[in-house]
This record gives C-alpha cells, structure tokens and sequence, in this order.
C-alpha cells in the first residue's frame, strides 16, 4: 500500500507502468471538471472509475481483495476512511475469489488498519491489500473519488 498526496506521485514513477498512468491522468480531474462514469485510458488494462457517493459506517462495510488489478483511488473532493489488511490474515471470509467478480469479500475484521483518504490524496492498493473502502471519516459526507483499475 501506498499513501501520498498526488503532487508527491512521481516520487513513486517505476513502480508500475499503468500506476504512473493512472496517476497522470487523474491529475486533469477537479471539482470543477468532475463528472461520473468510466474514462478509458488504455482499454480494459487501465481505467478510471468516477464515483459520487455518500460514505457509510465501518460496521456496513465489507473488505475486498482483488487479482487481476491494482486498485488507485484519488479523493477528488471530500474524505473517507478505508480499512487495509493483508489478504492472508483476514479472519472471516465471506466470498471466495471468483473471476466473474475479480473479487474475494469479506467481514471488516476490527484490527484492520484506518487509512484517512482526503482530497489531494491518492492510495495504491496492490492484491495483497484486502480494503474497505467509503467508510465514514468525518461522518457521513457525499465524497468524489476516483478509481483507477490497473491490470497487474
């Protein structure tokens, strides 16, 4: 896991090819210029997710770890808490992976570690990194964040 201001993202340049990309793009996005939707960078092996929602408490969420992407979130506007912890000690396994959800899910365990994500800053997320993001970090507030997908 990585966490930093994106202002900091080329101090992190090499780690993976699509992750710089990702990094770059998001970049263009403000309040201002945000929409919602999917943006196609490189096809199915990276692209941007943009979310509006509204954050919920830890206790409704459900960590998920995937395989065939790296996820990067940018907090375009406003703030959550994601809880991280590595996929092998996570405690109680709701769904196993499947390919169809490129997704294994399960119960938010109470020692995972709180992640503060707020705007202007970015997370890198690698498989190992099981996550429950969209949690409540100042109450529940309407955040805008983006999604990067980078095939690994």
């Amino acid at each position: 896991m990585i966490l930093d201001l994106l202002k900091n993202a080329k101090k992190y340049a090499g780690i993976h090819p699509g992750v710089d990309r990702t990094l770059e793009e998001m970049k263009r996005f403000t309040p201002d210029n945000y929409g919602d939707g999917r943006v196609d960078v490189d096809g199915d092996n990276v692209f941007l997710l943009l979310n509006n929602y509204e954050t919920h408490p830890k206790s409704e969420s459900m960590a998920e770890a995937h395989r065939k992407y790296i996820d990067v979130m940018y907090m375009v506007e406003g703030a959550e808490t994601i809880y991280v912890k590595n996929v092998d000690k996570l405690s109680c396994i709701t769904e196993e992976y499947t390919e169809e959800n490129e997704a294994l899910i399960a119960k938010t365990d109470d020692d995972a570690t709180a992640v503060r994500l707020e705007t202007g800053y970015f997370v890198v997320l690698f498989p190992q990194d099981a996550h429950s993001p969209a949690c409540d970090a100042d109450g529940k507030q309407t955040v805008k964040k983006i999604i990067g997908k980078v095939r690994v």
